[in-house]
């Protein structure tokens, strides 16, 4: 018969069965949440695209300024930095001191706003080199005005107790044409002229790699260059204000392509996956596009994740052929 100290001590040995599994849990949470983590580093034939902020100017909470990472060959690429860029980099498991490479497509406010918190963040958590920069003309005198406006606290981060090195806190900046711009013998960047109205010049990005590629639009209407340089491309990340009848502005005075203009893009270029953002009204998009386009599309919401190898998949944003947010995968 037992005595009340060994029920006792039996009782008292069971929570130590419940930690211990907890602890395994918790241990194999973060296990897979590393595997999900890995990036295109690891996968040399797979380019990874995220798309940080997929908003406009006006201030969403759920829809961050325009910034979109693509992962190639071991490097991390960023394009535009828009507000709350670095957030949403975190919330990728990626930090702003990993970024290999900025490039600008334009200098609207609301796809640079987001520099100065990149450029000093990376710094402050431990970037030792310059950050590299490429941006249409202007961009240098932005990166040096960048420079003087922050002074102060470079001046005294550069100080004791912080010691930050002077390289990490330095911008190479360079002024882009139409053209490859930067190519390391794994990926390849391409900039192309694109028509944001009165916006001059305004450029789109091809990123190839290890036989696969995506386009990103940036700001533009509808643009036959871009068609150009998006033949034979896996992804095609395309910019839509609205569905054409939702816009109260002229055709010939909009500064930005219709879900129609996207869509008819989408159907010459005959991405695997076509990608629509930067779109301040969702009504309605999906079927504007689809008037055009009957291929695989996809509306993005922030930190949407874009895998491109043999086939194209994708997780989160909103499928033209269904509302779930499930993986998907293109032809």
């Amino acid at each position: 018969m037992e005595c009340e100290c060994d029920i006792h001590r039996r009782q008292m040995k069971r929570p130590h069965k419940v930690i211990n599994s907890g602890f395994y849990l918790v241990v194999l949470v973060l296990l897979l949440c590393a595997l999900q983590n890995i990036s295109a580093a690891e996968h040399p034939d797979t380019m990874r695209v995220t798309l940080l902020g997929t908003g406009t100017p006006f201030p969403v909470a759920e829809r961050f300024g325009s910034a979109i990472l693509v992962e190639a060959a071991g490097k991390k690429l960023l394009f535009d930095g828009g507000r709350g860029a670095v957030i949403r980099l975190a919330q990728a498991g990626v930090s702003p001191k990993e970024i290999d490479g900025l490039f600008l497509t334009h200098l609207h406010s609301d796809h640079v706003v987001g520099i100065p918190d990149l450029w000093l963040s990376g710094w402050f958590l431990g970037r030792d080199k310059p950050l590299r920069m490429w941006a249409p003309p202007g961009g240098r005198s932005m990166a040096k005005h960048l420079v003087q406006a922050f002074a102060f606290d470079i001046r005294i981060r550069e100080a004791a107790p912080d010691h930050l090195p002077a390289k990490g806190v330095q911008i190479d900046a360079k002024e882009v044409a139409q053209g490859k711009i930067y190519d390391d013998g794994l990926a390849r960047v391409s900039a192309f002229l694109v028509d944001h109205g009165t916006v001059k010049p305004a450029f789109g990005y091809r990123v190839d790699s290890a036989g696969h590629s995506v386009v990103i639009s940036g700001d533009t209407k509808f643009c036959p260059n871009l068609i150009d340089f998006a033949r034979d491309t896996d992804c095609l990340v395309h910019v839509a204000w609205s569905a054409g009848w939702k816009n109260p502005t002229p055709p010939s005075q909009r500064l930005l392509a219709s879900a129609e203009d996207a869509g008819r893009v989408f159907a010459t270029v005959r991405p695997k996956l076509g990608v629509i953002y930067h779109y301040k009204d969702e009504e309605g998009l999906s079927s504007a596009v689809r008037k055009e386009y009957s291929g695989p599309f996809v509306i993005a919401k922030d930190l949407m994740l874009i895998n491109i190898g043999a086939t194209v998949t994708w997780r989160g944003g909103f499928s033209a052929s269904s509302a779930t947010d499930k993986d998907k995968s293109g032809r």
